[in-house]
C-alpha cells in the first residue's frame, strides 16, 4: 500500500516517486447538521414504524470516485460512509454500541431494535460528539474501489441529499485503511452491526477492513435558483 503520514495539520502521500501532500480541513458544520438532522429523522421512522419503513439511506451513501489505470480511469461506487466520533468520544460510543449488541444476542432482532435505535440516536443527538476532521466507512466486496486505493488513496465523495433541499457536497481527500483492532475499525463494525440485519442493509459475512477519509478539499455543490441572465455569478458547480 501507498505510504501515508498524518499529522495535525496535513497529510503526505507518497505516490512512487511523488510526494504530495495537503493540508487537513475540517467538514462544513452545515454538512454536520445536515447528517445529525437526516439520521435523527431516519431512527425516527423506525421508531414509529420499524427497520422495514427505511427504504433509501443517501445521507450514509456517497458515490466514492477512486482512480486507477487506461482511458477511463476513474471508478465510481455508492459507499457507505459516515461521520466518526471525536477522540474523546470514540472509546465511549464503541463501548456502547457494542454493549446493545451483546445484549441483543439471542434475542428476536426486532426485541431489540428500540435499544439499538437509543443508543445510536445518542451519538446523532450532539454535533460535539462528532470528529469534524473525518469520515468513515467499511470495505465490503475488495474490488476494484479496493485495489485502485491500495495504488492510489486520493479520492472523491459526492454526497447528495432529498428534496427539496437536496444538500449535496463533494469532498476530495486520502483515504487511510485501517484493520481489526484500530479503535476506529472497532467503532465502525460496531456501528455497521447495529443494524446489519434489519431490513435496509445488506447482511455480510466479513470487513476486511475499514477507511478513514482526510479531507483536502470541500465544494458545495447544493443546488440554488441562478436568477441572473448574464455572466459574473460564480458557479459552485
Amino acid at each position: 500500500m501507498t505510504d501515508i503520514i498524518i499529522d495535525s495539520e496535513e497529510v503526505r502521500v507518497q505516490l512512487g516517486r511523488q510526494s504530495i501532500s495537503f493540508p487537513r480541513i475540517p467538514l462544513p458544520p452545515a454538512f454536520l447538521e445536515w447528517q445529525a438532522t437526516a439520521r435523527q429523522h431516519m431512527f425516527e421512522r423506525m421508531t414509529e414504524a420499524g427497520a422495514q419503513a427505511i427504504r433509501r439511506q443517501p445521507a450514509h451513501l456517497p458515490v466514492l470516485a477512486t482512480f486507477g489505470q487506461g482511458p477511463f480511469p476513474a471508478n465510481l461506487a455508492t459507499r457507505g460512509m459516515g461521520l466518526l466520533p471525536a477522540p474523546a468520544y470514540l472509546e465511549e460510543f464503541t463501548r456502547r454500541f457494542e454493549a446493545v449488541l451483546s445484549e441483543a444476542e439471542g434475542r428476536p432482532w426486532s426485541e431489540s431494535l428500540p435499544e439499538r435505535v437509543r443508543v445510536v440516536k445518542e451519538f446523532y443527538d450532539d454535533v460535539t460528539h462528532f470528529d469534524s476532521w473525518l469520515l468513515g466507512g467499511l470495505e465490503i466486496f475488495e474490488g476494484r474501489t479496493a485495489e485502485n486505493l491500495q495504488r492510489n488513496p486520493l479520492a472523491s465523495l459526492l454526497y447528495t441529499g432529498e428534496p427539496p433541499a437536496y444538500p449535496s457536497y463533494q469532498f476530495d481527500g486520502v483515504v487511510q485503511f485501517v484493520e481489526a483492532g484500530d479503535p476506529h475499525f472497532r467503532f465502525l463494525l460496531a456501528a455497521r452491526e447495529l443494524f446489519a440485519r434489519d431490513a435496509f442493509h445488506i447482511h455480510q459475512i466479513r470487513y476486511p477492513y475499514g477507511y478513514l477519509f482526510h479531507l483536502a478539499a470541500v465544494r458545495d455543490k447544493t443546488p440554488y435558483p441562478r436568477r441572473d441572465h448574464g455572466a459574473g455569478v460564480e458557479d459552485r458547480e
